[in-house]
């Protein structure tokens, strides 16, 4: 009974917004259509972004829905109005583009903001300190958006975040751990770096006699790559491994694009280790860039355990090879807890 009025609702959420796009979509495709382009083309593009993002919230208001989803709505809107009115019809939808939807996105942004600070302020409230900045973009996303959403939005802040704005130090508590000096992983990216702009622009001039748009792009491709690398060096420096004492957990991070938590009570044994890894995929690599990123210990575990790597996605490991730079200590501090 329960699951019936759940796909009820589930229907009413997205049923009643998708089938007012068809029926927009249809409408294109009509005579009546073919009579009226210019007016139609101007009810369409308003009914695609204010009608149904307005009926979608006049359905969710007192459903346990993020009400930040209307942007959601709003912004596939844009896209299918894109594609079926005809060109010379979009004359609307481009001034919207141009004035309305920055003023979508500076909305986004603010709230976003105001989001994470509450979360900080709440965390700090409880006096849980192990929560950093991109701890709370993720939970700040996750609690607005759908989770796919919310992973590609937090690690696209996280790259501008620490690529451009994050250059404070951090000085490292007694029970925090470095995992990079010891892989020589830092030096592998930034030998990474020169080739990826030494290749850019040479690249870019042999394609740029060829096709002006497809040199740019490849080299804005690059630009932005880049500015990933750089972002992750940085956040690697700023994001250490964790064994916490109070909530009997390690938390092991590669930069952003990395975490898992693992319970002490998982533990088996941890083994010193710098063997290549089986083929058999029985011990995974911590790190989302495989062999790149290097280890010394093996982290046994009594149960598989699920963890984040790039962009939010997910990976199983019942054995996890990590690379920890004062290795000794990181597994004495552990047999001790």
């Amino acid at each position: 009974m329960l699951n019936k009025i759940n796909l009820q609702s589930s229907l009413a959420v997205f049923g009643v917004p998708i089938l007012m796009i068809l029926s927009l979509f249809l409408l294109t495709k009509s005579t009546w259509f073919s009579n009226y382009p210019k007016e139609l083309s101007i009810g369409i593009t308003l009914d695609l972004l204010f009608t149904i993002p307005l009926t979608y919230f006049f359905i969710i208001r007192k459903k346990a829905v993020p009400k930040i989803t209307i942007v959601s709505l709003f912004v596939i809107g844009l896209v299918v109005s894109s594609f079926i009115l005809p060109e010379s019809q979009q004359t609307l939808l481009a001034q919207i583009k141009t004035y309305f939807f920055p003023i979508v996105e500076l909305g986004i942004l603010i709230f976003l903001i105001i989001k994470i600070r509450k979360i900080v302020k709440e965390f700090k409230k409880q006096k849980i300190t192990n929560l950093d900045f991109f701890d709370a973009v993720n939970i700040a996303c996750k609690e607005s958006f759908p989770n796919k959403i919310a992973s590609l939005l937090a690690t696209e802040i996280a790259v501008i975040y620490y690529g451009f704005f994050l250059w404070k130090r951090r000085t490292l508590k007694e029970n925090e751990f470095t995992n990079y000096k010891e892989s020589g992983l830092i030096s592998i990216l930034v030998g990474l770096l020169l080739v990826i702009f030494i290749e850019t622009f040479a690249i870019h001039k042999f394609l740029e006699s060829k096709s002006f748009i497809v040199a740019w792009l490849l080299t804005v491709t690059s630009i932005y790559t880049a500015l990933q690398i750089i972002a992750l060096i940085k956040s690697l420096t700023r994001r250490p491994f964790i064994v916490d004492s109070l909530n009997k957990q390690i938390l092991l991070h590669f930069g952003f694009f990395g975490k898992a938590i693992i319970p002490f009570e998982l533990i088996e044994n941890l083994v010193v280790s710098a063997k290549d890894l089986p083929e058999d995929k029985s011990i995974v690599s911590f790190s989302p860039l495989g062999d790149l990123g290097g280890h010394n210990v093996i982290i046994h575990l009594n149960k598989e355990i699920e963890f984040e790597s790039f962009y939010g996605f997910k990976k199983y490991a019942k054995s996890l090879a990590i690379s920890v730079d004062d290795k000794n200590t990181f597994i004495e501090l552990i047999n001790q807890k």
